[in-house]
């Protein structure tokens, strides 16, 4: 009897131990990374070369303080002519900025995965391929993608298990054999149960879907955010509408789970969009806990940013900023003028838009208020019960 007691609470120490000291994780999300004419222009080198490293200047940091970081690759890496919208090829010098900057996945299924055609999505895949670069949403064959998606990738003890799919790919055909993830329940759902098959700790949906411009999902959205749920996603993460559309911890109210993450709409990472709110986005940090148990979301920020097309130190770039500290330090970033109206609207439209998001009690994902050269803040006090 003592030896089954001594059992007991050798397993349960054991059992504690599990939970109080679970393996964490850091991820971070970004929006649609753009490649316009104007873009290309800004970057070129007087010796014919690209450079898009100045474009990351400023939130480098942030990005590299994940232990993942995820971005939306929204164009093609084709090869020349270099060309914005709308039919995007861009250097490959964007997806090495990209790198360097600390994103370490790209995501492809989107409307522009298509814009050069089978030659283009399949250059696109071998250059990522060449620098490095894991991906996940469009693939050469259909053996390429039972092999590659889900993508699983394991961070410190916890394995992950992303998903991509697109709306569409503007009207462009896809030619045999490529194949470009749709959204489908019947793909998703057989995708789903092959991320449990393979020992998913966390499942994460990666989407471009919506209506452009829109500030607020539609019911579509809605609709399948819900069926991934449903299904076996832990977490849904989405673009496209090149704005930042709302968010929620509770997707599905009255299930058994808490927090539920869907975000609509991070918004554009960097483009040459200036019109109100397609200036800007909001990069996603979701921070991970795995137990004896299960592995759930202990917390989840936005880190909101805005696209400064200016000079700085004499050099003409698209600068992310973090839109908090620009707004409130403009000068050291060399905001000023009508660009600083600009700023400030766009940050002040984003806080307002994403406050709103909040539960009946006030839970909701908070900003998370990065500070170039300075210590970062979060805003706190919310709470994960419903």
């Amino acid at each position: 009897m003592k030896t089954m007691q001594r059992i007991s609470l050798i397993m349960l120490f054991l059992l504690a131990t599990a939970v109080s000291h679970g393996q964490s994780l850091k991820l971070i999300f970004a929006g649609d990374l753009m490649g316009h004419g104007p873009q290309h222009k800004a970057a070129l080198q007087a010796d014919g070369s690209y450079d898009y490293r100045p474009c990351f200047r400023f939130v480098e940091d942030y990005i590299k303080s994940a232990d993942l970081a995820i971005v939306n690759l929204e164009v093609t890496l084709a090869g020349p002519p270099y060309t914005g919208y709308p039919q995007f090829s861009s250097p490959r010098e964007l997806a090495v900025a990209a790198k360097e900057a600390g994103f370490d996945i790209m995501t492809t299924a989107n409307n522009h995965c298509m814009d050069r055609g089978k030659a283009g999505l399949e250059r696109t895949l071998r250059v990522l391929d060449t620098l490095g670069i894991p991906h996940l949403g469009t693939y050469r064959d259909s053996e390429q993608h039972d092999s590659e998606h889900p993508l699983m990738v394991e961070r410190n003890g916890v394995r992950l298990a992303f998903l991509c799919y697109t709306y569409g790919t503007n009207g462009i055909e896809v030619q045999h054999p490529n194949v470009v993830n749709f959204i489908d329940t019947a793909e998703m759902a057989r995708d789903l149960r092959v991320a449990q098959e393979k020992g998913a700790d966390f499942v994460i949906t990666l989407i471009h879907w919506g209506i452009e411009y829109a500030t607020k999902a539609n019911s579509e959205q809605e609709e399948t955010a819900r069926w991934l749920l449903e299904h076996g996603c832990d977490a849904v993460i989405g673009g496209h509408p090149h704005v930042v559309q709302n968010f929620t911890l509770d997707a599905r109210p009255g299930n058994d789970r808490f927090p539920e993450v869907v975000v609509y709409s991070m918004g554009n990472l960097v483009s040459n969009q200036r019109d109100v709110n397609c200036d800007g986005g909001i990069m996603i940090e979701l921070d991970l806990q795995k137990t004896f148990f299960s592995t759930e979301v202990t917390a989840c920020h936005y880190m909101p940013y805005w696209v400064n097309r200016g000079t700085v130190d004499d050099l003409y770039q698209y600068y992310i900023v973090p839109s908090t500290d620009a707004v409130e330090h403009p000068e050291s970033y060399q905001i000023e003028g009508e660009m600083l109206n600009a700023l400030r609207r766009f940050s002040e439209n984003t806080r307002v838009r994403l406050n709103a998001c909040a539960l009946p009690n006030g839970a909701n994902i908070m900003e998370h208020r990065f500070y170039h050269d300075r210590q970062p803040e979060r805003q706190d006090g919310s709470t994960w019960t419903r």
